[in-house]
């Protein structure tokens, strides 16, 4: 396993540290497990965002939101 330096605001600090002592758990592993949380998150926006440039790619007809709520009923002519 790495290790990582990393300087973050005291207040932060502060926060950090309350919730370690209040859930007993180290300040490691609360660190660990909110990066994991937040790079798991950005690669799914990253795998979102590459599946719409495909699709966008494809060159497929669109329809505008107006069309859709016309055809859903929710738009009168």
């Amino acid at each position: 396993m790495s290790t990582i330096t990393a300087r973050i605001p005291d207040d932060l600090n502060a926060a950090l540290t309350e919730v370690a002592k209040q859930t007993e758990r180290s300040k490691s592993h609360i660190i660990l497990k909110a990066i994991q949380s937040y790079v798991l998150e950005l690669q799914e926006d990253i795998e979102d965002y590459n599946t719409a440039v495909e699709v966008l790619a494809q060159n497929n007809p669109r329809v505008s939101w107006e069309e859709v709520q016309r055809n859903c009923g929710l738009l009168e002519d």
